[in-house]
């Protein structure tokens, strides 16, 4: 769950910290007071795109900490995993702090355990953190793709429609190769001759690693023969074969130096240096003596190497211009010959695998069909009890959806959701036909659908923390009491937020966050910032009067709160 929430130079918000609990948690506040920043602070830790125009005016960047604490469990060891995985971090106390940067530009950062990560990090490891749901939730929701997505979660089909969906990408692909090659089979065989005319000429180089710089460095040794003769000779003989060379200098010296070291042990080590030197000049001379040897080489050798350097540095003319250039050249070459050769194929063979392709996908199509039609009825149920406890006791749901589909029709009326569309259907009133849900008039009549499908799917996943922006809009205070006990159960499985202006819903919370708005001196006149505060005791029953009647709530509008508070802990 979320632990703790750090907000700093978030728009009007200066500086912000929530500590925040376990079960139902309600921000409230007049309108434009700030509570929306909250959420836009908790969509930061998601990994959700940003703007610069987010950057409270006269500061820098802002910045937003959650620490969340996990526990045991499944979802907990998965998150580990993941941090792990992502940035190669480890969990410390079962806490983890996730930070959100955005500067002036809109240029983001991110850390995850006090390590840089990515935004698409941040977006994979806040999907198993928390869940937010908007006031276009209501809207989302009559999409099909979201239908779809909706009875999955409920289903545990998420995984199968993503294997239909790669399926059926991956059969669409060899239709349009299939296409593509009876059109532009002339052009592709031109492109083939050509690659294949320039992976010869890389092929047939056969140039070795390092060999470049090998046959230049022979070259540059095979140029100067006479030279380095001369020059070796010369050292040789300085050192150990002419007249008083430093080889028989030294040996006579180091004996003197051991008959003095004999005498005084204090020269023993100049003598072993001497003895090191000795050595080291002989090794030098062994070293000379080869490199003498290696010169008396096949004269031919100095032609062959030049002929070589001459064909490889053409190579790198058209091929490089450097050697690494040339065998990257070489990679990208063999991949697109590699396509160009599987594109101009037997289009008989392509055929056939394009058959297998949409085989495999109709098989992957019908086994979705299957479970979803399983898994619909009692989704429809489970929808239709939730909705009982809101106040709409007759309203019955149905998923419609086909049993069958052509599969020759496949690649052209398939979606990446599913082989078959997906409908959510309500009969709000008896004796009325079922209605698709986006044609369902009521506002508040969505809004608790969409209320019930949420609450059904909380009971199938166990993400920590659940965040609801205003999802209770379009509700009335009739139904707050409804609403709020609703909520107050989903809160015993998750850490649930919500953003609220109803009085009844709030009245079950068990923390109560009060935005508002202040204005105080500063240095060049006077600055609006949000507030947040956490509620206790009386002002949380002043704040639901507040909810309930506006600022001018009096005594008895106290008391109805107080009453109101009560009444919700009964229902509770």
């Amino acid at each position: 769950m979320l632990h703790t929430l750090h907000v700093r130079n978030l728009a009007l918000i200066e500086r912000a910290e929530l500590a925040l609990a376990a079960g139902l948690t309600v921000i409230s506040g007049e309108t434009g007071g700030g509570k929306s920043l909250l959420i836009t602070a908790l969509k930061l830790l998601r990994g959700e795109k940003a703007s610069g125009s987010l950057v409270r005016h006269g500061a820098d960047e802002l910045q937003v900490d959650g620490e969340f604490r996990l526990g045991d469990g499944a979802r907990s060891a998965a998150v580990a995993r993941l941090v792990e995985q992502l940035c190669g971090g480890a969990i410390d106390d079962d806490l983890l702090l996730v930070t959100r940067l955005v500067d002036r530009q809109g240029r983001s950062r991110a850390r995850i355990g006090g390590k840089p990560a990515t935004l698409a990090a941040l977006r994979e490891l806040g999907a198993f953190l928390l869940e937010i749901h908007g006031q276009g939730e209501s809207r989302a929701l009559m999409r099909p793709e979201i239908q779809c997505e909706t009875l999955d979660a409920f289903a545990g089909t998420a995984k199968l429609r993503l294997e239909f969906a790669s399926a059926l990408q991956a059969a669409r692909a060899l239709r349009e190769r299939l296409t593509a090659n009876a059109r532009d089979d002339r052009e592709r065989r031109q492109r083939l001759e050509f690659l294949r005319f320039q992976h010869a000429g890389m092929t047939e180089l056969r140039l070795g690693d390092g060999e470049l710089a090998e046959l230049e460095q022979e070259h540059q040794v095979l140029r100067n023969l006479d030279a380095m003769r001369q020059q070796l000779a010369a050292a040789l003989g300085l050192l150990q074969d002419g007249d008083g060379n430093a080889a028989d200098q030294l040996a006579r010296a180091a004996r003197a130096v051991q008959e003095v070291a004999a005498i005084d042990r204090r020269l023993e080590a100049a003598g072993e240096q001497m003895a090191q030197i000795e050595d080291l000049v002989a090794d030098v001379c062994r070293q000379l003596q080869s490199a003498e040897a290696r010169l008396e080489l096949d004269p031919s050798r100095l032609q062959a190497v030049q002929e070589r350097l001459d064909e490889i540095h053409t190579a790198l003319k058209r091929f490089g211009p450097t050697e690494r250039d040339l065998r990257d050249n070489l990679a990208r070459t063999e991949a697109e010959l590699a396509a160009a050769e599987a594109a101009v194929a037997d289009p008989e063979a392509l055929a056939g695998e394009l058959r297998r392709a949409v085989d495999g996908a109709a098989g992957l199509g019908r086994k979705l069909v299957r479970a979803r039609q399983k898994a619909a009825a009692p989704f429809a149920e489970r929808i239709r009890a939730e909705l009982q406890d809101l106040g709409m006791q007759r309203t019955e749901v149905r998923v419609a959806m086909a049993d069958e589909f052509a599969p020759d029709r496949l690649l052209d009326d398939a979606t990446e959701h599913g082989p078959v569309p997906v409908d959510i259907e309500v009969r709000i009133n008896p004796g009325e036909p079922f209605h698709s849900l986006r044609d369902t008039a009521s506002g508040g009549e969505l809004a608790r659908l969409v209320l019930a499908i949420k609450k059904t799917l909380a009971d199938q996943d166990r993400v920590p923390l659940l965040v609801l922006d205003e999802i209770d809009a379009e509700i009335g205070g009739r139904l707050g009491l409804l609403v709020g006990r609703k909520l107050h159960e989903v809160a015993r499985h998750h850490q649930v937020v919500i953003v609220t202006h109803l009085a009844p819903v709030a009245a079950f919370a068990q923390h109560h966050f009060l935005v508002g708005k202040q204005t105080a001196a500063a240095d060049q006149g006077e600055r609006t910032q949000s507030v947040v505060r956490l509620l206790h005791g009386a002002e949380v029953e002043r704040e639901l009067a507040a909810m309930a009647m506006g600022d001018g709530a009096d005594a008895a509008a106290v008391q109805q709160a107080r009453r109101l508070v009560a009444k919700a802990r009964e229902l509770g």
